[in-house]
């Protein structure tokens, strides 16, 4: 390093912070730093990334780049669990994208939104879209089908299941052209099947997944969905070691929350509605606080399973704060009203 630097110590220093100041206004530069940003983000170093779209926000850059920059750096936040962040953003992104017809910002919204719980929003985006130009340009036709594709998701977590089913199965068609989306297409079918009660259909939807070619940001999603598939058919301890493997792969701070709930549910059917317990109350006092109406829900249960009807109230009204649009929001009011809304309890409050 010392003989490196000595081999500058020749030229002056006004010099080189010239050349250095040149090279940062060079856009090649700029795309190097941004494939960086990018690279970093996929393999789960989000404060690196986010540290980098913090330089380049200082930079020149075109107005392309600009908002590629803008969006690594929402979902870096929104990966971090910086939700309040990654929504005000998206909010403002989410108005770009209309304005512009930029479906890459429109997408990043949507799913910001949906990571907030905010389905309802993020199905706004697609309101009045009218999709890419007939025929389309690849990359327009690619991009909207990852927006009809993402919307799926806010649709099943409104609690229209059969809905989101139909959603998917309009999109099978150009999901086979996109090898990306197409790998990924039988995980969101499984996911599905195994939540509406068709466990070994969606086994066999997962049977087409290469796993090898899964991004490795998203691979405890893909256990996730192979561990409420095996729960669906009561298949409690290969749900179990599925659902911890994806816990090992999670990156996101949300993948890791919805793994805690998903060894509570499996847990709690497996007859063990103690030691559910433990997963329950580690992921409703995780920082991550968004979605999560199913798994609150079924902490709500599981307590009322074992007579602690004042926190399972205590839960079920956490159902109705942190994830109001859910269907899971529907049936924690229902179950309040049915068992009244008795005391609360100060130890479940503490894990607002």
């Amino acid at each position: 390093m010392t003989l490196a630097i000595a081999g500058f110590a020749r030229f002056p220093p006004e010099l080189l912070v010239v050349l250095a100041a040149a090279l940062l206004l060079w856009p090649p530069v700029h795309r190097l730093l941004l494939r960086l940003t990018a690279w970093c983000f996929e393999w789960g170093a989000f404060r690196t990334a986010l540290a980098l779209t913090r330089v380049l926000e200082c930079l020149p850059l075109a107005a392309g780049m600009r908002s590629f920059l803008w969006r690594e750096e929402l979902y870096a936040h929104s990966a971090l669990g910086h939700t309040t962040t990654a929504v005000a953003g998206a909010r403002r992104l989410a108005d770009h994208a209309k304005a512009d017809s930029c479906l890459p910002c429109a997408n990043c919204a949507i799913n910001i939104f949906i990571n907030a719980g905010l389905y309802l929003e993020a199905l706004d985006i697609e309101r009045g879209w009218q999709g890419p130009s007939n025929p389309p340009d690849p990359s327009a036709a690619r991009a909207w089908a990852l927006v009809r594709f993402n919307l799926v998701e806010a649709v099943y977590n409104l609690g229209s299941w059969e809905a989101a089913s139909a959603r998917l199965s309009n999109l099978e068609e150009v999901a086979r052209g996109d090898a990306f989306l197409w790998n990924f297409f039988p995980i969101q079918r499984a996911w599905i099947l195994a939540h509406t009660g068709r466990g070994e259909n969606a086994l066999g939807a997962l049977a087409q997944v290469d796993w090898k070619r899964l991004p490795r940001l998203y691979r405890s999603e893909a256990h996730f969905a192979l561990a409420a598939s095996l729960l669906a058919v009561h298949r409690y301890e290969e749900a179990r070691r599925e659902a911890r493997t994806g816990l090992k792969h999670a990156r996101r701070v949300s993948s890791t929350r919805n793994g805690l709930f998903l060894l509570g549910r499996i847990t709690v059917a497996a007859g063990h509605p103690e030691e559910a317990l433990r997963f329950f109350e580690a992921g409703a006092a995780h920082r991550y606080q968004g979605q999560g109406g199913d798994g609150l829900l079924a902490w709500g249960d599981c307590l009322a399973e074992l007579g602690r009807h004042d926190e399972a109230r205590e839960a079920w009204r956490l159902v109705l704060t942190r994830d109001k649009q859910s269907g899971a929001a529907s049936r924690a009011a229902s179950r309040l009203r049915r068992h009244g809304q008795g005391s609360s309890n100060e130890g479940l409050r503490a894990a607002r």
